[in-house]
């Protein structure tokens, strides 16, 4: 009889064929966050014909505030308009959310998660295969080269938004379980699928599974590449308004004194202490990312601007802080950053700078010693015939299964493309060779 790693890999290539062209079917259904519902119709379609238990329920805003204060976010949507545009000083709240005016566009309805539950034989370990279905914007269609939702194959491309980032691991995750089941193979633990809305600006879709009790032995978040990552960093979006006093500029001086004051010019006087805090952090190696994203300000050349508003980024490594002590961190330094120019300079002292924030996450680092690394080590390098690498990638859900729900969570997927930008796709032969590994870990891991 053969071996069960031999099995695996022989259902796999026989129907590496109908595997490929389901995909399809799949990254044909725009899923975009804000419209993940029939997507999701399709995933609950595929649990239901494995037998799983199947749960699907809308993440409840409320429940997650009041469940974690600290890190719950607001819903987000992909249009420019409605993406991150409640702002907060500090943490985001449940009342800010209902009174923004915001609350019957950014919510959860016919956005369902949804859940599979295998149950196992007993006596075995559990394990969570987790996964977003929604993706970021298409941006300027004129930068595609394909249609973005036509799943157009060239060799062993499949190109389509969402496909990398990371439908294309979501759906492997059902597809691991279906190779396992049509082989005959038994697991004691139980396997409980995720696949859930909003990670995009948010995160709030594995908050909700985590609030609801779902809990497992370990995790594996099938996001980004081939790469296992044992850590994921953190990252805070925030604005910063800039006050001016508004003047023609052939006014701007009475005698020596300054009457017109630029906010871009003061604006630029924060910039460049952001800039500092970003080097001084980055002293001994590098833990912060500084992006100065956009500028806005002023009406007229001819005008001193009264207002200005920089936007950006601060993403940041575990070095920084886990969890919510990385995030306080992060702010304070942002804080701190604004607060000197305005003490050292008479115009900010007097007109505060505005620092509000509108998206915040938590890095989070997989517990050292933990037995699933070694697994999915071992299961990939007999799979794909190579020793797998381990590193580290930007903030996503392992945040919520470890650092909320206690879980051990590794972060590993088949993405090969460009994850938010044009022409993303996703390579056949590793999405196919993707669900060989992850099989056969399910298999060992929970068997």
């Amino acid at each position: 009889m053969l071996k069960i790693e031999q099995q695996i890999s022989a259902w796999v290539d026989k129907n590496s064929t109908a595997l490929i062209e389901e995909l399809k079917e799949f990254l044909r259904i725009p899923s975009l966050t804000g419209y993940e519902g029939e997507a999701q119709k399709f995933v609950k379609a595929q649990y239901e014909k494995l037998g799983l238990a199947v749960d699907v329920f809308e993440p409840d805003v409320r429940e997650l505030f009041e469940k974690y204060p600290d890190v719950a976010q607001y819903p987000t949507s992909w249009e420019p308009e409605l993406d991150l545009v409640i702002p907060t000083t500090d943490i985001c709240t449940y009342q800010q959310w209902l009174e923004s005016g915001y609350a019957d566009q950014l919510n959860y309805k016919g956005r369902p998660n949804v859940v599979g539950v295998l149950k196992g034989t007993g006596g075995g370990r559990s394990l969570i295969l987790n996964g977003h279905v929604d993706a970021v914007t298409v941006g300027d269609p004129n930068n595609w080269e394909h249609d973005p939702f036509g799943a157009e194959q060239v060799g062993t491309r499949i190109y389509a938004r969402g496909s990398s980032d990371m439908k294309g691991g979501l759906l492997a995750c059902a597809k691991a379980l279906e190779a396992l089941q049509d082989i005959g193979a038994k697991l004691r633990g139980d396997v409980i699928c995720q696949s859930v809305v909003n990670e995009e600006h948010a995160g709030n879709g594995t908050l909700a599974c985590v609030a609801r009790g779902y809990k497992a032995d370990a995790a594996i978040c099938a996001d980004g590449g081939i790469v296992i990552k044992t850590e994921t960093g953190g990252g805070i979006y925030w604005q910063i308004r800039v006050s001016g006093r508004e003047v023609h500029t052939g006014g701007r001086w009475y005698g020596r004194q300054m009457y017109g004051v630029s906010a871009i010019e003061k604006a630029a006087e924060i910039i460049h202490s952001l800039c500092e805090a970003e080097q001084q952090a980055n002293e001994d190696a590098i833990r912060l990312s500084l992006g100065i994203g956009t500028i806005q300000g002023g009406t007229y050349a001819t005008a001193t601007a009264a207002s200005c508003t920089i936007s950006g980024v601060a993403y940041f490594s575990a070095a920084m802080g886990i969890g919510e002590a990385g995030i306080q961190a992060v702010k304070d330094l942002l804080r701190n950053a604004v607060d000197k120019v305005a003490k050292e300079d008479a115009w900010l002292s007097e007109h505060q700078p505005e620092l509000t924030f509108t998206h915040y996450d938590d890095a989070y680092v997989y517990p050292k010693g933990h037995e699933l690394l070694s697994v999915l080590c071992s299961a990939g390098e007999e799979m794909l015939g190579k020793p797998m690498q381990v590193g580290a990638m930007s903030a996503c859900d392992a945040r919520h299964l470890g650092n909320r729900g206690g879980m051990p969570c590794l972060v590993c997927g088949p993405g090969t493309g460009p994850a938010h930008a044009a022409n993303e796709f996703i390579d056949t032969e590793v999405y196919l060779g993707y669900i060989k590994l992850l099989a056969l870990t399910v298999y060992r891991w929970c068997g």
